[in-house]
């Protein structure tokens, strides 16, 4: 709840936040009993995104190619991917998934950025969600689910660290064998994300997968406009998992 506005929850699941945490750590239970019994644990939204996620990484599993991710903060959508990744197609071993992030919060915000709804929402201020260390904590935790992996000796995600569009360019520019399979887009602002997709879609290919999680959200119309504005309203047709309405994926070419 920390990422949303309060006011969207109803009484008895701000109670729910209040209270799981403490919950979760006074558990009798040692660290692999409560990860077999997670969803004692986890919120129904949590689990919501990992199951959306999972519908939508079934689409690329047949598609050559990598995963980019986009503003990849705490590594939800990141490790989601990576996790998928080793267990749908553990052989994959050209498989690349790339976090991006500065980890220093947001950067500046522009009038594109504010709609109607949210203007003072406190996370909309430059460094909001700041992640101090973040990309040492990342790479731990990749480098102990490699241990859990097939062919983990063969490295299949990364973070790349530094301010986005620039840290893209590096290293797309350093990597020119790159064709991506699927984009995710978790930064919500208006011009980082626009400069993204000009930057990423001559690598796109017919059938690859572009992952929104604030289109069509008045609080973050950033990431709307800039869609349009690459490729078109009517060139677009986003699809949308029943159960997790904040993320819409479309595919490249896709007309179904």
């Amino acid at each position: 709840m920390d990422q949303s506005d309060k006011k969207n929850y109803l009484h008895p699941e701000q109670e729910f936040f209040e209270n799981i945490e403490e919950y979760f750590q006074s558990s009798s239970s040692s660290y692999g009993q409560k990860m077999h019994a997670f969803p004692r644990f986890v919120p129904r939204q949590a689990i919501s995104y990992f199951l959306a996620r999972n519908e939508i990484f079934k689409n690329i599993i047949s598609i050559h190619g990598s995963i980019m991710d986009f503003g990849v903060y705490r590594g939800s959508s990141l490790f989601t991917w990576h996790q998928l990744s080793a267990i749908y197609e553990p052989y994959n071993h050209v498989r690349r998934i790339i976090g991006f992030d500065s980890f220093a919060g947001f950067s500046e915000l522009d009038e594109n950025d504010f709609g109607e709804d949210g203007k003072k929402f406190d996370l909309k201020r430059p460094g909001a969600m700041e992640f101090q260390d973040g990309q040492r904590e990342l790479e731990r935790g990749i480098a102990l689910c490699d241990l859990n992996r097939p062919l983990g000796h063969v490295a299949r995600a990364q973070i790349e660290e530094g301010v986005l569009p620039d840290s893209v360019e590096r290293y797309l520019g350093a990597h020119q064998e790159t064709i991506v399979a699927m984009a995710n887009f978790g930064l919500g602002l208006y011009m980082p994300t626009k400069k993204i997709l000009q930057i990423i879609k001559p690598r796109l290919q017919r059938g690859s997968i572009l992952v929104f999680e604030e289109l069509n959200q008045a609080m973050w119309p950033g990431e709307t406009k800039a869609l349009i504005e690459v490729f078109g309203a009517e060139n677009v047709r986003l699809h949308r998992i029943p159960y997790c309405p904040h993320i819409s994926w479309m595919q490249v070419g896709g007309t179904d």
